[in-house]
C-alpha cells in the first residue's frame, strides 16, 4: 500500500469536528421541503459553476422545479454540469452519491434512478446515516440563521450571527423592533436601547443554547475594515437614521450608515471579549455569481486583531484567494486562526498548496481542517472525502521532503480534524 493510501485510510478513521454548516436544524424541515435531487444539489455551489459556465437564470429555474420531468430538466443543465464536473463543487457531488447511494456519479444514465433513490431516502434518520455513520462527524457548528425551537441537538451546536445589530440590511425595521419588544420587553427608541437589546439577546442565547461562537458574513454587503467610531457620533447617527426611517412611514428598510455599522462591530467584539467567545468571520471568495471580492480581504481586519487581542478570530475558507495573507496573519497574531471550511471544494489544488504553506509557516494547533458549509446533508459527505484526499496528499508531501514522519503526520491530522476545533471553539 502506498504512503498516500495508508494516510488516507487512517485519516478516514479520525473523528471530525465540523466547523461550519448551514443545515436545517430540524431534519424534518429538510424532509418536508419539496426539492428533489436537482433542487437540493443545485441550491448552492454547483449552481454558481453552471451559471458561470453559461446556464441562463430562467433555465436554472426550470431545472430546479421538481414538478418538471427529471430527464427533461437534466437535458437542460447537462452541458453546463459537464463543464463543471471536475471543479471541486462537481467532484464533491459525484463523491457524495457514490458514498451515500452507491451510484456512480450524477450522469445522464443515472439521474432518474438517483433521483428516485434520493427521494426514497429523504426521511428522518438520513442525517444520522450521513453525518455519524458515513462521515464520523461528532459535532457540527451550525449556522442555521434562525434560533431553533429546541436548544439541544445530537449533531449540532448552534452559533449566532449578531449581524442584524451591526446593520439590519434589507430587513424590515418593524419586524426587528417588534421581535425585540415581544421577546425581551425592550422598546427600541435610541442607541442605548439598541445596545441593550444586543446584549440581552446575546446573553439569552448563550444561556439557552450554550453558544460560545459568533459569526459574521458581513463581507457580502460591505468591506471588512471597521474603524473606531465615538459613541457621541454613533448615538447621533442612530437617532438620525431612526428619524428618517420613521418619517418615511417605516416603509423602507432600515439601513445603518457606515460609521454606525463600524461602532456596532466594535461593540459586538467588546462583548465577545468580555464573554470569551470565538468570532468566526467570512473572508475571501463570496458564494454566488457577482460580488465585490476585495471587500473580503482579511488584511482589512488587521486593526481588529490588534484592538481585541483576547478575542479568537477564526478566518473562514482559508480566505481564498487571499490564503497567503491569512497565513501571514495567523503567523503574526496569537488570536488569529485558519479555518479550511468550504475551501476543499472551492479549489482542491489550492487547498493542498495552502495547507503545505500553512504547515511551513503556522503552528499546526491554529488550523482547522474541515467544515462542509452545505445546506443539504449529502454534500457534507463528498466534501469531507475530498478534504481527506487533500490533507493526505499534503502530509505525504511533507513526509517525502523529510519534514516529519508518518506518526507525526497522523498526529497533525487528528489535531486539524478534531483537537484544534474542539479547543478553538471552546467545545
Amino acid at each position: 500500500m502506498s504512503q498516500y493510501n495508508t494516510l488516507f485510510e487512517e485519516i478516514s478513521k479520525l473523528p471530525v469536528i465540523d466547523t461550519h454548516e448551514h443545515l436545517y436544524w430540524e431534519e424534518q424541515d429538510w424532509v418536508n421541503n419539496k426539492n428533489d435531487i436537482l433542487g437540493d444539489y443545485l441550491s448552492q455551489y454547483l449552481k454558481s459553476d453552471v451559471i458561470s459556465a453559461g446556464l441562463k437564470q430562467e433555465d436554472y429555474n426550470t431545472v430546479i422545479n421538481p414538478d418538471g420531468d427529471i430527464n427533461k430538466r437534466w437535458s437542460i443543465v447537462e452541458p453546463f454540469w459537464e463543464f463543471s464536473r471536475h471543479t471541486g463543487y462537481g467532484r464533491a457531488l459525484d463523491f457524495s452519491v457514490q458514498h451515500v447511494y452507491g451510484i456512480d456519479g450524477v450522469h445522464r444514465h443515472t439521474i432518474e434512478e438517483l433521483n428516485a433513490v434520493y427521494l426514497a431516502q429523504k426521511n428522518p434518520g438520513h442525517y444520522k446515516r450521513v453525518l455519524r455513520d458515513l462521515c464520523n462527524i461528532e459535532l457540527c457548528l451550525d449556522d442555521c440563521w434562525d434560533l431553533p425551537a429546541e436548544p439541544e441537538h445530537p449533531f449540532f451546536k448552534f452559533i449566532w450571527q449578531p449581524q442584524d445589530y451591526i446593520n439590519p440590511y434589507g430587513i424590515d425595521g418593524n419586524t426587528i423592533f417588534a421581535y425585540i419588544e415581544q421577546k425581551y420587553n425592550i422598546k427600541v427608541k435610541n442607541l442605548d436601547s439598541w445596545l441593550e437589546a444586543l446584549e440581552t439577546e446575546l446573553d439569552h442565547i448563550m444561556d439557552l443554547y450554550k453558544v460560545r461562537v459568533l459569526k459574521s458574513a458581513i463581507a457580502y454587503i460591505r468591506t471588512l475594515r471597521f474603524e473606531k467610531t465615538e459613541y457621541t457620533l454613533a448615538n447621533t447617527l442612530f437617532s438620525e437614521t431612526l428619524d428618517i426611517w420613521e418619517k418615511g412611514k417605516k416603509e423602507s428598510p432600515l439601513v445603518f450608515p457606515r460609521e454606525l455599522q463600524d461602532f456596532m462591530m466594535h461593540r459586538v467584539l467588546d462583548l465577545a471579549n468580555k464573554r470569551n467567545l470565538t468570532f468566526q468571520i467570512h473572508t475571501g471568495i463570496l458564494e454566488g455569481n457577482g460580488a465585490i471580492l476585495s471587500n473580503s480581504d482579511p488584511s482589512l481586519l488587521n486593526n481588529l486583531f490588534l484592538e481585541y487581542p483576547n478575542v479568537d478570530f477564526d478566518l473562514f475558507h482559508i480566505s481564498y484567494p487571499y490564503q497567503n495573507i491569512a497565513c501571514a496573519l495567523a503567523k503574526m497574531f496569537p488570536n488569529v486562526f485558519i479555518d479550511m471550511c468550504w475551501a476543499h471544494i472551492i479549489s482542491p489544488s489550492a487547498s493542498v498548496s495552502a495547507l503545505d504553506d500553512f504547515l511551513d509557516a503556522v503552528p499546526y494547533n491554529k488550523i482547522s481542517a474541515f467544515g462542509g458549509d452545505y445546506v443539504f446533508v449529502d454534500g457534507v459527505c463528498g466534501h469531507l472525502h475530498l478534504s481527506r484526499q487533500n490533507i493526505s496528499r499534503t502530509l505525504e508531501n511533507k513526509i517525502h521532503n523529510g519534514v516529519f514522519n508518518e506518526t507525526k503526520a497522523l498526529e497533525i491530522a487528528r489535531a486539524l480534524y478534531y483537537d484544534n476545533p474542539k479547543r478553538i471553539f471552546k467545545l
